[in-house]
């Protein structure tokens, strides 16, 4: 039962980090396979970052070009960390295609719950690696 509560629970009592599902190498075949970028991308670093904001897009959506308007302007780029100078700001792009002449993305929701999970883990944990380096 608790199993269906919380499905990114891990049922093993030992505390063991969930490995990632897109490393930058299966991130870029799958980009090659799907013709798509996918995968976190920071658009805007922060300044002292204290929050990190994830935007998804949606069915038939594309990591970059959903949040650009017609003019080049990407507003999560351009113009929220204006905003919201201490938040990290990343897109998340997925497989998304569900109609085409040639393929279909066959991922279901959940999988695509757990990469965003699992990607933006890895990130922070590379983030921590990082700023303890450069301390």
């Amino acid at each position: 039962m608790r199993r269906l509560l919380n499905p990114f629970r891990s049922s093993s009592k030992a505390k063991t980090p969930t490995e990632p599902s897109t490393s930058s190498a299966s991130a870029e075949s799958a980009k090659r396979a799907s013709g798509t970028p996918q995968g976190l991308r920071v658009v805007a670093e922060g300044i002292n970052p204290i929050v990190d904001i994830v935007a998804v897009h949606g069915l038939n959506g594309h990591r970059d070009k959903t949040w650009t308007a017609s003019n080049g302007v990407n507003w999560l780029r351009d113009l929220l960390p204006q905003d919201l100078p201490n938040a990290r700001i990343m897109t998340w792009g997925y497989d998304a295609n569900t109609h085409s002449g040639s393929r279909v993305s066959c991922q279901y929701l959940y999988d695509h719950a757990r990469s965003l999970v699992a990607d933006l883990c890895l990130k922070r944990q590379l983030t921590k690696v990082r700023n303890k380096r450069d301390a």
